[in-house]
Protein backbone atom coordinates (compact mmCIF):
# COMPACT_ATOMS: atom_id res chain seq x y z
CA UNK A 1 0.00 0.00 0.00
CA UNK A 2 1.50 3.23 -1.06
CA UNK A 3 0.93 6.07 1.37
CA UNK A 4 -0.71 8.65 -0.89
CA UNK A 5 -0.81 12.37 -0.66
CA UNK A 6 -3.80 13.58 1.35
CA UNK A 7 -6.72 13.37 -1.76
CA UNK A 8 -17.95 9.24 -3.97
CA UNK A 9 -17.32 9.01 -7.43
CA UNK A 10 -19.67 11.55 -8.98
CA UNK A 11 -20.88 12.01 -12.52
CA UNK A 12 -18.56 14.42 -14.26
CA UNK A 13 -20.16 16.23 -17.22
CA UNK A 14 -18.44 18.50 -19.65
CA UNK A 15 -17.10 20.72 -16.92
CA UNK A 16 -16.28 20.11 -13.24
CA UNK A 17 -19.22 19.24 -11.01
CA UNK A 18 -20.41 22.26 -9.10
CA UNK A 19 -18.60 24.77 -11.29
CA UNK A 20 -21.88 26.41 -12.29
CA UNK A 21 -22.78 26.90 -8.60
CA UNK A 22 -19.40 28.45 -7.90
CA UNK A 23 -19.84 30.92 -10.75
CA UNK A 24 -23.28 32.01 -9.61
CA UNK A 25 -22.12 32.43 -6.01
CA UNK A 26 -19.35 34.87 -6.82
CA UNK A 27 -20.17 38.36 -5.53
CA UNK A 28 -18.80 41.45 -7.31
CA UNK A 29 -17.22 44.13 -5.12
CA UNK A 30 -16.97 47.85 -5.72
CA UNK A 31 -13.67 47.30 -7.51
CA UNK A 32 -15.30 44.65 -9.78
CA UNK A 33 -13.14 41.90 -8.23
CA UNK A 34 -14.89 38.59 -7.62
CA UNK A 35 -15.03 37.44 -4.00
CA UNK A 36 -15.52 33.69 -3.46
CA UNK A 37 -18.26 32.67 -1.03
CA UNK A 38 -17.41 31.63 2.51
CA UNK A 39 -20.55 29.50 2.97
CA UNK A 40 -21.90 26.69 0.85
CA UNK A 41 -24.67 27.87 -1.51
CA UNK A 42 -26.24 24.40 -1.32
CA UNK A 43 -26.36 23.76 2.46
CA UNK A 44 -24.98 26.99 4.03
CA UNK A 45 -22.12 25.13 5.74
CA UNK A 46 -18.75 26.89 6.07
CA UNK A 47 -16.51 26.21 3.08
CA UNK A 48 -12.98 24.83 3.32
CA UNK A 49 -10.01 26.86 2.09
CA UNK A 50 -6.74 25.01 2.56
CA UNK A 51 -4.39 27.60 1.12
CA UNK A 52 -4.40 30.85 -0.79
CA UNK A 53 -5.34 30.30 -4.42
CA UNK A 54 -7.06 26.96 -3.82
CA UNK A 55 -10.73 26.43 -4.64
CA UNK A 56 -13.12 26.16 -1.70
CA UNK A 57 -15.43 23.20 -1.17
CA UNK A 58 -18.10 22.17 1.31
CA UNK A 59 -17.07 19.38 3.72
CA UNK A 60 -20.70 18.67 4.58
CA UNK A 61 -22.36 18.12 1.18
CA UNK A 62 -19.14 17.97 -0.92
CA UNK A 63 -20.25 20.87 -3.10
CA UNK A 64 -17.45 21.90 -5.47
CA UNK A 65 -15.17 19.09 -4.25
CA UNK A 66 -14.72 17.26 -7.55
CA UNK A 67 -13.28 20.27 -9.35
CA UNK A 68 -9.80 20.49 -10.78
CA UNK A 69 -7.73 22.67 -8.47
CA UNK A 70 -4.29 23.57 -9.85
CA UNK A 71 -3.17 24.59 -6.36
CA UNK A 72 -3.66 21.01 -5.06
CA UNK A 73 -3.71 18.66 -8.04
CA UNK A 74 -0.46 17.10 -9.34
CA UNK A 75 1.26 19.33 -11.88
CA UNK A 76 1.29 17.71 -15.34
CA UNK A 77 3.00 20.38 -17.43
CA UNK A 78 -0.04 22.47 -18.38
CA UNK A 79 -3.37 23.21 -16.74
CA UNK A 80 -5.23 21.85 -19.75
CA UNK A 81 -3.53 18.45 -19.44
CA UNK A 82 -3.95 18.46 -15.66
CA UNK A 83 -7.65 19.33 -15.87
CA UNK A 84 -8.28 16.56 -18.42
CA UNK A 85 -6.37 14.03 -16.31
CA UNK A 86 -8.28 15.00 -13.18
CA UNK A 87 -11.67 14.61 -14.85
CA UNK A 88 -10.62 11.40 -16.57
CA UNK A 89 -9.43 9.98 -13.26
CA UNK A 90 -12.83 10.63 -11.65
CA UNK A 91 -14.65 9.04 -14.59
CA UNK A 92 -12.35 6.03 -14.52
CA UNK A 93 -12.77 5.51 -10.77
CA UNK A 94 -16.54 5.72 -11.11
CA UNK A 95 -16.67 3.21 -13.98
CA UNK A 96 -14.25 0.81 -12.26
CA UNK A 97 -16.23 0.87 -9.03
CA UNK A 98 -19.47 0.20 -10.89
CA UNK A 99 -17.92 -2.85 -12.57
CA UNK A 100 -16.46 -4.21 -9.34
CA UNK A 101 -19.62 -3.63 -7.34
CA UNK A 102 -21.57 -5.58 -9.96
CA UNK A 103 -19.28 -8.61 -9.51
CA UNK A 104 -16.69 -8.15 -6.72
CA UNK A 105 -15.62 -11.82 -6.83
CA UNK A 106 -14.77 -11.86 -10.55
CA UNK A 107 -11.21 -12.83 -11.37
CA UNK A 108 -9.14 -10.37 -13.43
CA UNK A 109 -8.65 -11.16 -17.10
CA UNK A 110 -5.44 -13.01 -17.93
CA UNK A 111 -4.44 -10.39 -20.52
CA UNK A 112 -6.18 -7.07 -21.08
CA UNK A 113 -6.11 -5.01 -24.26
CA UNK A 114 -3.95 -2.46 -22.43
CA UNK A 115 -1.40 -5.12 -21.60
CA UNK A 116 -1.35 -6.29 -25.22
CA UNK A 117 -0.52 -2.77 -26.39
CA UNK A 118 2.19 -2.38 -23.77
CA UNK A 119 3.65 -5.75 -24.73
CA UNK A 120 3.78 -4.65 -28.37
CA UNK A 121 5.52 -1.40 -27.42
CA UNK A 122 7.96 -3.30 -25.21
CA UNK A 123 8.73 -5.72 -28.06
CA UNK A 124 9.36 -2.85 -30.49
CA UNK A 125 11.70 -1.16 -28.01
CA UNK A 126 13.53 -4.46 -27.41
CA UNK A 127 14.01 -4.91 -31.17
CA UNK A 128 15.27 -1.34 -31.38
CA UNK A 129 17.80 -2.15 -28.67
CA UNK A 130 18.95 -5.29 -30.50
CA UNK A 131 19.30 -3.30 -33.71
CA UNK A 132 21.42 -0.73 -31.86
CA UNK A 133 23.65 -3.49 -30.48
CA UNK A 134 24.06 -4.96 -33.99
CA UNK A 135 24.90 -1.52 -35.35
CA UNK A 136 27.57 -1.04 -32.66
CA UNK A 137 29.09 -4.44 -33.47
CA UNK A 138 29.24 -3.47 -37.15
CA UNK A 139 30.94 -0.17 -36.32
CA UNK A 140 33.59 -1.93 -34.27
CA UNK A 141 34.19 -5.02 -36.42
CA UNK A 142 33.24 -4.35 -40.03
CA UNK A 143 33.34 -0.59 -40.55
CA UNK A 144 36.31 1.02 -42.32
CA UNK A 145 35.46 4.49 -41.05
CA UNK A 146 38.09 6.47 -39.12
CA UNK A 147 38.00 5.89 -35.33
CA UNK A 148 36.79 9.42 -34.57
CA UNK A 149 33.88 9.09 -37.00
CA UNK A 150 32.96 5.68 -35.61
CA UNK A 151 32.95 7.09 -32.10
CA UNK A 152 30.64 9.92 -33.11
CA UNK A 153 28.29 7.53 -34.94
CA UNK A 154 28.26 5.15 -31.98
CA UNK A 155 26.99 7.72 -29.45
CA UNK A 156 23.29 7.62 -30.52
CA UNK A 157 23.29 3.81 -30.55
CA UNK A 158 24.86 3.68 -27.09
CA UNK A 159 22.17 6.03 -25.79
CA UNK A 160 19.45 3.80 -27.26
CA UNK A 161 20.98 0.71 -25.63
CA UNK A 162 21.13 2.45 -22.26
CA UNK A 163 17.47 3.51 -22.54
CA UNK A 164 16.14 0.07 -23.47
CA UNK A 165 18.45 -2.27 -21.57
CA UNK A 166 16.49 -4.75 -19.46
CA UNK A 167 16.19 -4.11 -15.74
CA UNK A 168 15.49 -7.07 -13.49
CA UNK A 169 15.94 -5.31 -10.17
CA UNK A 170 17.81 -6.75 -7.23
CA UNK A 171 16.48 -8.79 -4.37
CA UNK A 172 17.26 -6.82 -1.20
CA UNK A 173 20.04 -8.16 0.97
CA UNK A 174 19.50 -5.76 3.83
CA UNK A 175 16.46 -6.42 5.98
CA UNK A 176 15.64 -9.93 4.78
CA UNK A 177 13.80 -11.87 7.49
CA UNK A 178 14.29 -15.62 7.33
CA UNK A 179 11.77 -18.01 8.83
CA UNK A 180 14.28 -18.86 11.52
CA UNK A 181 14.50 -15.20 12.58
CA UNK A 182 10.75 -14.45 12.40
CA UNK A 183 8.75 -17.71 12.47
CA UNK A 184 5.49 -16.07 13.60
CA UNK A 185 5.62 -13.39 10.92
CA UNK A 186 6.29 -16.04 8.28
CA UNK A 187 3.39 -18.07 9.63
CA UNK A 188 1.11 -15.03 9.38
CA UNK A 189 2.20 -14.29 5.81
CA UNK A 190 1.69 -17.95 4.91
CA UNK A 191 -1.88 -17.87 6.24
CA UNK A 192 -2.67 -14.62 4.44
CA UNK A 193 -1.22 -15.98 1.19
CA UNK A 194 -3.32 -19.15 1.47
CA UNK A 195 -6.51 -17.14 2.02
CA UNK A 196 -5.61 -14.74 -0.79
CA UNK A 197 -4.98 -17.66 -3.16
CA UNK A 198 -1.30 -17.10 -3.93
CA UNK A 199 1.99 -18.86 -3.13
CA UNK A 200 3.99 -17.53 -0.21
CA UNK A 201 6.46 -14.79 -1.26
CA UNK A 202 9.98 -16.07 -1.83
CA UNK A 203 11.48 -13.27 0.25
CA UNK A 204 10.11 -11.22 3.15
CA UNK A 205 12.08 -8.17 4.11
CA UNK A 206 11.71 -5.04 6.23
CA UNK A 207 12.92 -1.54 5.47
CA UNK A 208 12.54 1.95 6.94
CA UNK A 209 10.18 3.39 4.32
CA UNK A 210 6.69 4.69 5.02
CA UNK A 211 5.33 2.12 2.59
CA UNK A 212 4.79 -1.54 1.76
CA UNK A 213 4.87 -3.41 -1.53
CA UNK A 214 5.42 -6.56 -3.55
CA UNK A 215 7.53 -7.07 -6.65
CA UNK A 216 9.27 -9.70 -8.74
CA UNK A 217 13.01 -9.09 -8.72
CA UNK A 218 16.26 -10.59 -9.93
CA UNK A 219 17.10 -12.93 -12.80
CA UNK A 220 14.92 -15.60 -11.24
CA UNK A 221 12.02 -13.17 -10.79
CA UNK A 222 11.52 -14.07 -7.16
CA UNK A 223 8.48 -12.61 -5.42
CA UNK A 224 9.48 -10.15 -2.70
CA UNK A 225 7.25 -8.71 0.05
CA UNK A 226 8.60 -5.50 1.59
CA UNK A 227 7.19 -4.18 4.87
CA UNK A 228 8.01 -0.60 5.81
CA UNK A 229 8.47 -0.61 9.57
CA UNK A 230 7.30 3.01 10.11
CA UNK A 231 3.97 2.20 8.43
CA UNK A 232 3.73 -1.13 10.25
CA UNK A 233 4.22 0.56 13.64
CA UNK A 234 1.44 3.07 12.91
CA UNK A 235 -1.13 0.46 11.89
CA UNK A 236 -3.52 -1.11 14.40
CA UNK A 237 -2.87 -4.84 14.55
CA UNK A 238 -5.93 -5.84 12.53
CA UNK A 239 -5.04 -3.23 9.91
CA UNK A 240 -1.59 -4.83 9.56
CA UNK A 241 -3.27 -8.05 8.46
CA UNK A 242 -5.24 -6.01 5.91
CA UNK A 243 -2.02 -4.39 4.70
CA UNK A 244 -0.45 -7.81 4.11
CA UNK A 245 -3.61 -9.08 2.41
CA UNK A 246 -3.64 -6.10 0.05
CA UNK A 247 -0.03 -6.65 -1.00
CA UNK A 248 -0.44 -10.41 -1.40
CA UNK A 249 -3.65 -9.70 -3.30
CA UNK A 250 -1.44 -8.14 -5.97
CA UNK A 251 0.46 -11.43 -6.20
CA UNK A 252 -2.78 -13.40 -6.35
CA UNK A 253 -3.99 -11.24 -9.23
CA UNK A 254 -0.65 -11.49 -11.07
CA UNK A 255 -0.01 -7.74 -11.01
CA UNK A 256 3.79 -7.79 -10.45
CA UNK A 257 4.23 -10.23 -13.34
CA UNK A 258 2.13 -8.05 -15.66
CA UNK A 259 4.20 -5.01 -14.70
CA UNK A 260 7.43 -6.92 -15.25
CA UNK A 261 6.39 -8.09 -18.75
CA UNK A 262 5.60 -4.53 -19.83
CA UNK A 263 8.28 -2.72 -17.82
CA UNK A 264 10.22 -1.56 -20.87
CA UNK A 265 7.23 0.31 -22.27
CA UNK A 266 6.31 1.67 -18.85
CA UNK A 267 9.75 3.11 -18.08
CA UNK A 268 11.26 4.14 -21.43
CA UNK A 269 9.99 7.73 -21.26
CA UNK A 270 10.96 8.14 -17.61
CA UNK A 271 14.47 6.88 -18.39
CA UNK A 272 14.76 9.40 -21.21
CA UNK A 273 13.67 12.23 -18.90
CA UNK A 274 16.16 11.17 -16.23
CA UNK A 275 18.97 10.81 -18.78
CA UNK A 276 18.37 14.36 -20.05
CA UNK A 277 18.39 16.01 -16.65
CA UNK A 278 14.89 15.56 -15.21
CA UNK A 279 12.12 18.13 -14.96
CA UNK A 280 12.17 21.77 -16.18
CA UNK A 281 14.43 21.21 -19.22
CA UNK A 282 13.93 24.67 -20.76
CA UNK A 283 14.68 26.47 -17.52
CA UNK A 284 17.83 24.37 -17.20
CA UNK A 285 18.80 25.11 -20.82
CA UNK A 286 18.37 28.87 -20.31
CA UNK A 287 20.53 28.82 -17.19
CA UNK A 288 23.22 26.83 -18.98
CA UNK A 289 23.13 29.28 -21.90
CA UNK A 290 23.47 32.25 -19.57
CA UNK A 291 26.43 30.58 -17.92
CA UNK A 292 28.08 29.95 -21.29
CA UNK A 293 27.47 33.56 -22.34
CA UNK A 294 29.43 34.77 -19.33
CA UNK A 295 32.41 32.53 -20.08
CA UNK A 296 32.75 32.01 -23.83
CA UNK A 297 32.68 33.58 -27.28
CA UNK A 298 29.68 33.95 -29.58
CA UNK A 299 30.32 30.74 -31.55
CA UNK A 300 30.80 28.80 -28.35
CA UNK A 301 27.55 30.17 -26.94
CA UNK A 302 25.68 29.30 -30.15
CA UNK A 303 26.98 25.72 -30.07
CA UNK A 304 25.99 25.40 -26.41
CA UNK A 305 22.51 26.72 -27.16
CA UNK A 306 22.08 24.14 -29.92
CA UNK A 307 23.26 21.27 -27.71
CA UNK A 308 21.12 22.27 -24.73
CA UNK A 309 18.15 22.87 -27.02
CA UNK A 310 18.45 19.37 -28.46
CA UNK A 311 18.69 17.91 -24.95
CA UNK A 312 15.61 19.88 -23.86
CA UNK A 313 13.66 18.66 -26.91
CA UNK A 314 14.65 15.07 -26.13
CA UNK A 315 13.54 15.61 -22.53
CA UNK A 316 10.14 16.93 -23.65
CA UNK A 317 9.75 14.03 -26.08
CA UNK A 318 10.53 11.55 -23.29
CA UNK A 319 8.09 13.22 -20.90
CA UNK A 320 5.38 13.21 -23.57
CA UNK A 321 6.00 9.55 -24.35
CA UNK A 322 5.82 8.67 -20.65
CA UNK A 323 2.60 10.63 -20.24
CA UNK A 324 1.01 8.82 -23.18
CA UNK A 325 2.10 5.41 -21.91
CA UNK A 326 0.83 6.19 -18.42
CA UNK A 327 -2.46 7.34 -19.90
CA UNK A 328 -2.83 3.86 -21.39
CA UNK A 329 -1.40 1.92 -18.44
CA UNK A 330 -2.88 3.64 -15.40
CA UNK A 331 -6.48 2.41 -15.85
CA UNK A 332 -5.26 -1.16 -15.43
CA UNK A 333 -3.05 -0.13 -12.50
CA UNK A 334 -5.97 1.51 -10.70
CA UNK A 335 -8.18 -1.51 -11.29
CA UNK A 336 -5.38 -3.67 -9.85
CA UNK A 337 -5.39 -1.57 -6.66
CA UNK A 338 -9.15 -1.90 -6.28
CA UNK A 339 -8.96 -5.67 -6.80
CA UNK A 340 -6.21 -5.96 -4.20
CA UNK A 341 -8.46 -3.98 -1.84
CA UNK A 342 -11.22 -6.55 -2.40
CA UNK A 343 -8.78 -9.33 -1.45
CA UNK A 344 -7.88 -7.41 1.73
CA UNK A 345 -11.59 -7.07 2.57
CA UNK A 346 -12.18 -10.78 2.06
CA UNK A 347 -9.13 -11.90 4.05
CA UNK A 348 -8.94 -9.35 6.89
CA UNK A 349 -12.43 -7.85 6.91
CA UNK A 350 -14.06 -4.54 5.99
CA UNK A 351 -13.31 -2.66 9.22
CA UNK A 352 -9.57 -3.51 9.29
CA UNK A 353 -9.24 -2.41 5.68
CA UNK A 354 -10.88 0.93 6.44
CA UNK A 355 -8.60 1.38 9.47
CA UNK A 356 -5.57 0.78 7.26
CA UNK A 357 -6.76 3.49 4.84
CA UNK A 358 -7.37 5.90 7.70
CA UNK A 359 -3.88 5.28 9.03
CA UNK A 360 -2.42 5.85 5.55
CA UNK A 361 -4.22 9.19 5.38
CA UNK A 362 -2.72 10.27 8.71
CA UNK A 363 0.68 8.63 8.26
CA UNK A 364 2.65 11.81 7.56
CA UNK A 365 1.12 13.60 10.56
CA UNK A 366 1.69 10.59 12.85
CA UNK A 367 5.32 10.38 11.74
CA UNK A 368 5.73 14.08 12.44
CA UNK A 369 4.39 13.57 15.96
CA UNK A 370 6.81 10.68 16.51
CA UNK A 371 9.61 12.90 15.23
CA UNK A 372 8.91 15.38 18.02
CA UNK A 373 8.63 12.59 20.61
CA UNK A 374 11.70 10.64 19.49
CA UNK A 375 14.18 12.01 22.09
CA UNK A 376 11.82 11.13 24.96
CA UNK A 377 10.92 7.55 23.94
CA UNK A 378 12.67 4.43 22.77
CA UNK A 379 11.84 1.94 20.03
CA UNK A 380 9.67 -0.20 22.28
CA UNK A 381 7.31 2.73 22.91
CA UNK A 382 6.82 3.69 19.27
CA UNK A 383 3.70 1.58 18.74
CA UNK A 384 1.92 3.01 21.80
CA UNK A 385 2.91 6.58 20.89
CA UNK A 386 1.75 6.05 17.31
CA UNK A 387 -1.62 4.76 18.59
CA UNK A 388 -2.02 7.86 20.75
CA UNK A 389 -1.14 10.13 17.83
CA UNK A 390 -3.57 8.25 15.59
CA UNK A 391 -6.43 8.81 18.04
CA UNK A 392 -5.47 12.43 18.61
CA UNK A 393 -5.40 13.14 14.88
CA UNK A 394 -8.60 11.26 14.04
CA UNK A 395 -10.51 14.56 13.86
CA UNK A 396 -8.56 15.32 10.67
CA UNK A 397 -9.79 12.17 8.91
CA UNK A 398 -12.92 13.55 7.19
CA UNK A 399 -10.95 16.42 5.68
CA UNK A 400 -8.04 14.16 4.73
CA UNK A 401 -10.41 11.78 2.93
CA UNK A 402 -11.94 14.58 0.91
CA UNK A 403 -8.56 16.12 0.15
CA UNK A 404 -7.39 12.82 -1.34
CA UNK A 405 -9.87 13.42 -4.16
CA UNK A 406 -8.30 16.78 -5.00
CA UNK A 407 -4.72 15.47 -5.01
CA UNK A 408 -5.07 12.44 -7.30
CA UNK A 409 -5.69 12.19 -11.02
CA UNK A 410 -5.48 9.73 -13.91
CA UNK A 411 -1.70 9.40 -13.63
CA UNK A 412 -1.53 8.87 -9.87
CA UNK A 413 -0.22 5.39 -9.12
CA UNK A 414 -3.08 4.72 -6.68
CA UNK A 415 -6.66 5.93 -6.51
CA UNK A 416 -7.41 8.39 -3.71
CA UNK A 417 -8.01 6.81 -0.31
CA UNK A 418 -11.55 8.19 -0.31
CA UNK A 419 -12.34 6.35 -3.54
CA UNK A 420 -10.92 3.10 -2.20
CA UNK A 421 -12.80 3.38 1.09
CA UNK A 422 -16.08 4.16 -0.65
CA UNK A 423 -15.81 0.98 -2.71
CA UNK A 424 -15.47 -1.17 0.41
CA UNK A 425 -18.14 0.82 2.26
CA UNK A 426 -20.57 0.18 -0.62
CA UNK A 427 -20.20 -3.59 -0.17
CA UNK A 428 -21.70 -5.63 2.68
CA UNK A 429 -19.61 -5.53 5.84
CA UNK A 430 -17.60 -8.74 6.38
CA UNK A 431 -15.47 -9.92 9.28
CA UNK A 432 -12.77 -11.55 7.20
CA UNK A 433 -11.45 -15.09 7.19
CA UNK A 434 -8.22 -14.43 9.14
CA UNK A 435 -8.01 -14.40 12.91
CA UNK A 436 -4.84 -13.59 14.85
CA UNK A 437 -5.02 -13.38 18.64
CA UNK A 438 -3.08 -10.95 20.82
CA UNK A 439 -0.60 -13.61 21.91
CA UNK A 440 0.52 -14.17 18.33
CA UNK A 441 0.69 -10.44 17.66
CA UNK A 442 2.89 -10.03 20.74
CA UNK A 443 5.26 -12.71 19.41
CA UNK A 444 5.41 -10.99 16.03
CA UNK A 445 6.17 -7.70 17.76
CA UNK A 446 9.01 -9.38 19.62
CA UNK A 447 10.46 -10.68 16.35
CA UNK A 448 10.32 -7.20 14.83
CA UNK A 449 11.65 -5.36 17.91
CA UNK A 450 15.10 -4.71 16.35
CA UNK A 451 13.39 -3.00 13.42
CA UNK A 452 11.26 -0.84 15.68
CA UNK A 453 14.46 0.33 17.33
CA UNK A 454 15.98 0.94 13.87
CA UNK A 455 12.96 3.08 12.92
CA UNK A 456 13.40 5.04 16.16
CA UNK A 457 17.08 5.54 15.40
CA UNK A 458 16.13 6.78 11.94
CA UNK A 459 13.87 9.38 13.55
CA UNK A 460 16.67 10.49 15.84
CA UNK A 461 19.00 10.66 12.85
CA UNK A 462 16.71 13.05 10.99
CA UNK A 463 16.54 15.27 14.08
CA UNK A 464 20.33 15.43 14.14
CA UNK A 465 20.24 17.33 10.83
CA UNK A 466 18.32 20.25 12.35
Amino acid sequence: MEVPALGNPLDVPGRPAGAQHLHSALVPTKTTKMTPPSRCPACAHDLVLLEAGALRWCPACRWNLDVYDPALAPWRGTRMVGRWGFRRGLELDRATQEDLLADPEARPAETSSVEVWLLVISAVLALLGLAAVGYLVWLVVASDLPPGVRLALAIPAVLVVLLVKPSFGRVPKYGVLTEREAPQLHRLVREVAELAGTPVPDVICVDLSLNAGVARLGWRQRSVLVIGMPLWVMMPRSARASLLAHELGHLANGDPLRVRRTLLARTFGARAVAATGGRNPWRRAMRATDSLAEQGSGAFVLLGMIVHGIVALANVAGATAQLLVDTVAMPDSRRAEYRADLVARRVAGSAPFLRSCETALLADRIWQDLWHLAPRIDGDHMEAMAAEARERLSAHLPMARQLSRRTTDLWSTHPGEDQRMRLIEALPDVNGALYVDDIRWAKIDTELAPWRRAAHNALLGTRDRF
